[in-house]
């Protein structure tokens, strides 16, 4: 009989007295209801919140995980399951769909009372009629010790749906001992606030941001006064303000954002630390301390002529030299968007005006029936003897290409501390092509001048002109 037939058998005795050697190893099952509760919080933290609510029906573990969810979202999309604009819907539709929200909005509040979470927002658009549960939700949030509190009641889109009738917030509901020892950030939107009474103010608070809020200037003042810790304040679409003072008490405030639609005739700017300031044209006169640490201006002076809305400065450019930054002994770093084309008088040849400077951007809108004066950049980067980055950003309306014209000579002047110089939506036009040639001859420590043009055309009439100009091998046409 073959050998093989011995060991075969053999073989197969062996593996009839150890099975085990031979079967594969089972895995041992892992019972979710087993894990550590901690774990299981953890876990449930990480996922999204609809995701969270769902895992609660597994166990009481779970369920606990769910209720100690650290970031309660609701919105259309978390309370209705919709991704859509609820607003677009027809008014009999918004009314279910809002009374639905507010039956779903107390369960997952019921679920979550008793425990902290660390993020509150409120998205939806409701109005006064609603205030009472509003207040009711705000109430047992401020029990739960959050750190970020949003409440939007404009629903999904701001542009579809202004609210007429808006809810008015209390801030007294939030005057626990609680919440204003752990809120960090403060997001309100579309609302009102209720004159402020003995509210207490909050004490840790280093975020508020206002949009579409109504609030007059004495109550808007007097909760300023009590952020002693406030880093970042931005005001969207408020007021009108006649004047508004930024209080000495906010000695720890860096950031101030004025946004389009917030109008305010007068600023008095009193914090002491304020780093950076963006406002809208609809900002009228800024007054700042004299020893202002103010290194950073963005200013949106994009405004037509015919719409001249109160700032005084019927010339946007000469904002440069009439407001906000000539006040300032430390601005290091200035981007304006401008509207240019009107004739006025040539802007002022300023020496050394802004000494500190060392980046400027200019956001430009150009038409075609108007002038667009070169010198007029030219003389504003004179007063910048140190400026280290200019950028211009052109957005214009069919500007001519170059016509064979005399491209304009301009006197030379040393600019040796710029590095860089970037041209986004360059056109062949020969007032554009002076400023570049004007650059490349008188920058001597320039690094990188990069041209994107906005069509082959234009990419061709830079080549032919700039790059003869271009001795030091800096130039990058796009």
């Amino acid at each position: 009989m073959p050998s093989f037939f011995f060991r075969r058998k053999f073989c197969s005795r062996r593996r009839g007295r150890c099975p085990s050697v031979f079967k594969r190893k089972q895995k041992a099952k892992v019972q979710i209801d087993h894990l550590p509760q901690e774990l299981v919080e953890m876990v449930v933290s990480f996922l999204p919140m609809k995701d969270a609510a769902r895992t609660s029906v597994l166990s009481s573990k779970w369920r606990q995980g769910w209720a100690s969810y650290p970031r309660l979202t609701l919105n259309s999309e978390t309370m209705l399951g919709i991704t859509g604009k609820v607003d677009y819907a027809s008014e009999e539709e918004q009314n279910k769909y809002k009374m639905k929200f507010i039956e779903n909005v107390h369960a997952v509040m019921r679920q979550h009372q008793g425990f902290g979470v660390d993020e509150f927002l409120l998205e939806f658009g409701l109005s006064d009629r609603d205030a009472h549960h509003i207040d009711n939700w705000v109430s047992l949030a401020a029990s739960m010790r959050m750190k970020r509190l949003v409440i939007d009641l404009s629903g999904l889109s701001l542009e579809c749906k202004i609210v007429p009738e808006k809810y008015a917030l209390p801030l007294q509901l939030l005057d626990d001992i609680g919440t204003i020892k752990h809120l960090r950030n403060l997001q309100l939107s579309n609302l009102s606030l209720k004159p402020l009474g003995d509210f207490g103010g909050f004490v840790n608070l280093t975020m508020l941001e206002l949009q579409l809020v109504d609030v007059t200037e004495g109550d808007l003042e007097s909760l300023l006064c009590k952020c002693p810790a406030l880093e970042r304040l931005a005001l969207n679409t408020c007021g009108p303000f006649m004047s508004l003072r930024i209080g000495h008490q906010l000695s720890r405030l860096e950031h101030l954002c004025l946004g389009d639609g917030t109008l305010v005739e007068k600023l008095k700017i009193e914090a002491m630390n304020l780093r950076t300031i963006s406002h809208s044209y609809n900002v009228g006169e800024i007054v700042v301390r004299k020893d202002s640490q103010i290194s950073e201006v963005t200013a949106d002076m994009n405004i037509p002529p015919r719409t001249q809305a109160g700032n005084g400065y019927k010339d946007t450019l000469q904002y440069m030299f009439t407001g906000l930054p000539s006040a300032l002994p430390c601005v290091r770093k200035v981007s304006l968007n401008i509207w240019e084309g009107i004739q006025t008088l040539e802007v002022p040849k300023c020496a050394s005006s802004f000494t500190h400077l060392r980046h400027l951007t200019l956001s430009m809108y150009l038409r075609l029936q108007w002038k667009f004066d070169i010198l007029r950049l030219v003389h504003l980067l004179q007063a910048a003897p140190f400026l280290e980055h200019f950028e211009l950003n052109i957005d214009e309306l069919l500007l001519p290409l170059y016509d064979e014209d005399l491209i304009p000579s301009i006197p030379r002047w040393p600019h040796d501390h710029l590095k860089t110089a970037l041209f986004q939506g360059f056109v062949g036009n020969h007032d554009l092509i002076a400023l570049a040639i004007y650059i490349l001859n008188n920058a001597e420590s320039l690094k990188l001048m990069n041209i994107q043009t906005k069509t082959e055309g234009h990419r061709l009439v830079a080549e032919e002109l700039l790059r003869v100009e271009d001795l030091r091998r800096v130039l990058n046409i796009l």
